[in-house]
């Protein structure tokens, strides 16, 4: 095997949780198991507690972004739609990134 066979062929998506006293860590994930759809799912299921950020990467192309909000948008629109009832950890992933939140700090408040 090559090492370019060995190179991911999407984005792999790593979960940053809080996990209290022990700090911060970002979650182990199966290569297989890391696209957005799968962590999409796992939050929406609740499998983080305490969500903290989401980055992705591509080894292939050279970057790492945080994606958090695109997620969280994300899990927002589906649990919406679906009716999904979500986890308090899930649910303040969600505020905390929410581009809503973020422009409504910056609309100035008119009387």
């Amino acid at each position: 095997m090559s090492p370019a066979s060995l190179a991911p062929e999407q984005d792999l998506h790593f979960v940053l949780c809080d996990f209290g006293r022990s700090g911060q860590a970002y979650v182990e994930t199966d290569p297989t198991q890391a696209d957005a759809s799968s962590i999409v799912r796992n939050l929406l299921e609740g499998q983080y507690d305490r969500p903290v950020r989401v980055l992705a990467l591509n080894v292939e192309e050279g970057w790492v972004r945080d994606v958090s909000e695109v997620i969280a948008d994300k899990v927002r629109d589906v649990a919406r739609h679906d009716e999904w009832k979500l986890t308090s950890g899930t649910r303040a992933f969600i505020e905390a990134h929410s581009d809503l939140a973020d422009q409504q700090q910056v609309l100035p408040l008119w009387h």
